[in-house]
C-alpha cells in the first residue's frame, strides 16, 4: 500500500483519539491502543478484575480499526474516554480516493451532492462547504433501522436495531489533484431517542471540520493559527 499524500491535521474533542488503520501503521496502532488502555485502565486497579478488562478493551480496539483499515479507511476516530460519565456512540471513519476522471473538483463535488439529493437530510441545505480555503461537499442522511453492525465498526453482537445519522465531507486535496480526503462521521441511537442529542454531535463533528488544515503543502509555511492547532491536537 502507498503511503497517503494528504497531510492534515483536526483538533480533538477531549477523550477522542485518531487511530490509524492502515496495514503499514500496525505498529504505530498498536502503541496508541495500550496508551489508551492504560489511561482507562491504569495499573493500580487490582490485577486479577482490570486484566481481562484490558485485554477486551484491547482486542475490539485492534478489531475495530483492523476491520475499518481493511474495508480502505486510513484511520478511525472515535471517543475512547467518558467524558462526565459518558462516551457517545459515534464514529469517524478517514478514507483516502484518488480520482481518475481528471475532472474539477467543482465538478466531482456537485455530482456527490446530486447523488446525495434523494436521501439527504436537510431540503434546504446545498451540501457546498469551505475547508481550509477550499470547496468541499457536506452530505447528511439517516438510515432508519440499520444494523448496529454495520453502524459502526467492530463487534456489534446483542445491540438493537438503530438509526445510523451519517455525515460525510468530502475535500479534495489542493496541492495533490486527483486525491481526496472523505471522512465520514456515524452517529447512532436507538429508534425513539430524542434527536438533539444527535444533533448536538452532529454539531461537534461539524465544529472539529472548523479545525481541519493542510500541512506539509508544497511552498506553503504554515500560519501561527496553524501551529497552534497543531500544538493543541489531532494530526493525520
Amino acid at each position: 500500500m502507498t503511503d497517503p499524500t494528504a497531510s492534515f491535521f483536526m483538533v480533538l474533542p477531549p477523550g477522542w483519539a485518531r487511530l490509524p488503520a492502515r496495514e503499514d501503521d500496525r505498529s504505530e496502532l498498536a502503541d496508541t491502543v495500550r496508551e489508551i488502555v492504560a489511561r482507562a485502565l491504569p495499573d493500580h486497579l487490582p490485577r486479577d478484575r482490570a486484566e481481562p478488562l484490558r485485554q477486551e478493551m484491547r482486542k475490539r480496539l485492534l478489531a475495530t480499526v483492523v476491520e475499518a483499515g481493511d474495508s480502505g479507511a486510513t484511520a478511525v476516530w472515535m471517543p475512547v474516554q467518558p467524558v462526565d460519565g459518558f462516551t457517545p456512540p459515534v464514529s469517524i471513519i478517514e478514507a483516502e480516493v484518488d480520482d481518475e476522471s481528471e475532472e474539477a473538483p467543482e465538478q466531482v463535488i456537485a455530482q456527490v451532492l446530486a447523488d446525495a439529493l434523494p436521501d439527504r437530510h436537510d431540503d434546504e441545505d446545498p451540501g457546498i462547504r469551505e475547508v481550509d480555503g477550499g470547496i468541499a461537499a457536506r452530505t447528511e442522511t439517516v438510515v432508519r433501522g440499520a444494523d448496529p453492525a454495520a453502524a459502526l465498526p467492530g463487534p456489534a453482537d446483542g445491540l438493537p436495531v438503530v438509526d445510523d445519522r451519517r455525515v460525510v465531507w468530502t475535500i479534495p486535496v489542493p496541492h495533490r489533484p486527483g486525491r481526496w480526503v472523505v471522512l465520514s462521521f456515524s452517529a447512532i441511537s436507538l429508534p425513539d431517542a430524542d434527536e438533539r442529542l444527535t444533533d448536538a454531535l452532529v454539531g461537534l463533528f461539524d465544529a472539529m471540520l472548523t479545525t481541519f488544515r493542510w500541512t506539509d503543502v508544497p511552498g506553503a509555511e504554515p500560519t501561527t493559527l496553524e501551529r497552534r492547532l497543531a500544538e493543541l491536537g489531532g494530526a493525520a
